[in-house]
């Protein structure tokens, strides 16, 4: 389960209907009702907040989200790194995934530890002031 005050609109969450779950957009969140309006095709249902669960982030997602494998040496550092325009995600292990260096401009954050897209999502918004949407 997520909890419905870390989603916001243009989130990329696990939607469960009955046995089927889908991974769509958040559309809309109403935090007094608990819900959240979910498109996921040529479809938007509302959720309850239960039914919600997050995304874990991985590699193959950041193609999805627009970003572009560097081979800069001076942007990988010893590690992977990925780009979409200014901002910057290290994996400064290449090996290892679960540390993550983000940088836009002369911000910088270090996660460690695994996260969920939604949450790479949230922290691209509060560094860029734009939202991370699928590609």
């Amino acid at each position: 389960m997520i909890k419905i005050s870390e989603v916001k609109n243009g989130d990329i969450v696990n939607a469960r209907f009955e046995d089927v779950i889908n991974t769509g957009e958040v559309i809309q969140v109403d935090r007094e009702e608990r819900k959240a309006l979910v498109s996921h095709g040529d479809q938007e249902f509302w959720y309850d907040a239960e039914d919600l669960s997050p995304v874990l982030f991985t590699i193959d997602s950041l193609t999805t989200l627009g970003f572009i494998e560097s081979s800069d040496p001076v942007i990988m550092g010893t590690g992977r790194a990925f780009v979409k325009g200014p901002f910057i995600l290290q994996f400064p292990d290449a090996a290892n995934t679960d540390h993550i260096h983000l940088i836009y401009r002369d911000e910088h954050r270090d996660i460690k530890g695994p996260i969920f897209l939604h949450q790479l999502q949230n922290h691209y918004h509060s560094m860029t002031n734009f939202h991370l949407e699928l590609s």
